[in-house]
């Protein structure tokens, strides 16, 4: 016990709460087959992906190599935009995010590949973890209208309408 007639109790430290915000998740139907549709999301996203969701803009150039998803501007200037945790050929892909926001804290993005039938598949996209980061409704909100229009861009480009 303080025996001081001024002391005041301490003041409790603000709770730090990671913000509620709920995990992204986007699926979308290709018309191709199990193995076009994985290979044309990891091998051909420099001919799909949306230069407005890119860090150098025109003529960049986003592409899976190693173990990372990178991507390079026209002025050879590079941006790692996730890590890739796991990849299982024609049925997965995680990666630790880290585009977006700081890569101290990377996020999951887990994309999956279903059969639906022997002419088309199901993607699904789950992007998780947006509570821990900086910013974390910002952040979400910006992911919330990203993927839908990334995976847009993608089932176009394999040829759903």
């Amino acid at each position: 016990m303080n025996s001081s007639l001024f002391s005041h109790a301490e003041q409790p430290e603000p709770a730090k709460e990671s913000a509620a915000v709920q995990d992204i998740v986007i699926e979308r139907e290709v018309p191709r087959e199990l193995h076009e549709a994985f290979n044309g999301f990891t091998e051909y996203l420099h001919l799909w992906w949306p230069e407005e969701y890119t860090e150098f803009g025109e003529g960049t150039h986003p592409e899976f190599e190693a173990a990372s998803l990178t991507e390079t501007g026209p002025e050879g200037q590079t941006a790692v935009w996730a890590a890739v945790n796991s990849r299982v050929q024609d049925a997965e892909l995680v990666l630790d995010w880290v585009a977006g926001h700081s890569p101290q804290s990377p996020t999951a993005v887990r994309i999956t590949f279903t059969p639906v039938s022997d002419d088309a598949t199901r993607v699904s996209l789950t992007h998780s973890g947006l509570g821990g980061v900086a910013e974390a409704v910002e952040t979400h909100g910006g992911f919330s209208t990203a993927w839908p229009q990334i995976l847009d861009r993608y089932a176009r480009f394999m040829g759903a309408r």
